[in-house]
């Protein structure tokens, strides 16, 4: 696999899985994707209440706590800065759509190089378009990182034919709700917002912590019409973290009061498991 540097599954290095395993079949599963500085993963206790919380959501045997704290600590130790995916899926189980009645789980840990060019773009800010596809509602699965991710591969095959480096995606209802593989916070009339995604997109571990952290942020459902007007923007995961956009939809905004929210966050993920 390009740029991946270690793979281990179900405690043993290797990169080959059952050709049956339910991830495989049905994206039975889910996923989360972390940053690895100087041996330590970044918010990994949120990573990890997200990944037990969603195989509890989905009915996901799930490796315990410990284990999974245990694992990836002793994986993440040999890296001064990478990027660590863990995957949960229901093992192999057959055809069909149900799972054995006494089924257990596949954990696999990847880690990639780190992008370099994050850090570049953050000084400069991303250019921000609007994409043409929307995303569907799906309250039964909204907020988890599944690993259907189909939806986003379609986003990115857009992305690659356009200029701009990411692309603000809304759903069917005409709501705006994140980028392609980020979330969306803005600066609209001096106050940071961000969208409700309670129908649509990921609550990701990086939002999460910036909504911590800023507790006052508001949190509404936007149309593009409503975000016409913002003063500034940016885009956030775990493995970028805050990225400031600097041209939305072809009109420059400002990237300062990003930098105060970004210098703010990577101040906080030093000091957070």
């Amino acid at each position: 696999m390009k740029n991946m540097k270690f793979c281990l599954v179900n405690g043993i290095q290797q990169s080959h899985i059952d050709i049956d395993n339910r991830g495989l079949a049905y994206g039975d599963g889910l996923f989360t994707t972390a940053k690895i500085q100087a041996g330590h993963i970044q918010y990994l206790m949120a990573h990890i209440e997200r990944l037990l919380l969603g195989c509890e959501k989905l009915g996901i045997a799930a490796p315990s706590q410990a284990d999974l704290i245990k694992q990836l600590t002793s994986v993440a130790k040999n890296y001064s800065l990478a990027v660590l995916k863990v995957i949960i899926t229901a093992n192999s189980g057959g055809r069909g759509y149900a799972r054995a009645k006494h089924h257990d789980h596949d954990l696999i840990i990847m880690v990639h190089d780190y992008p370099a060019h994050y850090d570049v773009l953050a000084s400069t800010g991303i250019t921000l378009g609007i994409s043409t596809q929307q995303l569907g509602l799906n309250p039964m699965l909204a907020g988890l990182k599944h690993l259907n991710r189909l939806e986003q591969v379609l986003l990115r095959q857009e992305l690659s034919s356009r200029s701009e480096d990411d692309l603000l995606v809304t759903n069917i209802e005409k709501k705006v709700i994140e980028a392609t593989s980020a979330n969306v916070f803005f600066f609209l009339e001096g106050k940071l917002q961000t969208p409700d995604i309670s129908q649509s997109g990921v609550n990701g571990v990086m939002r999460q912590a910036i909504l911590q952290r800023y507790p006052a942020t508001i949190i509404k459902s936007f149309t593009l019409e409503d975000i016409a007007k913002v003063q500034a923007m940016f885009v956030c995961n775990c493995v970028m973290g805050v990225m400031p956009v600097s041209s939305f939809n072809g009109k420059a905004l400002s990237v300062a009061p990003v930098q105060n929210v970004r210098d703010s966050m990577n101040n906080g993920a030093k000091n957070h498991d």
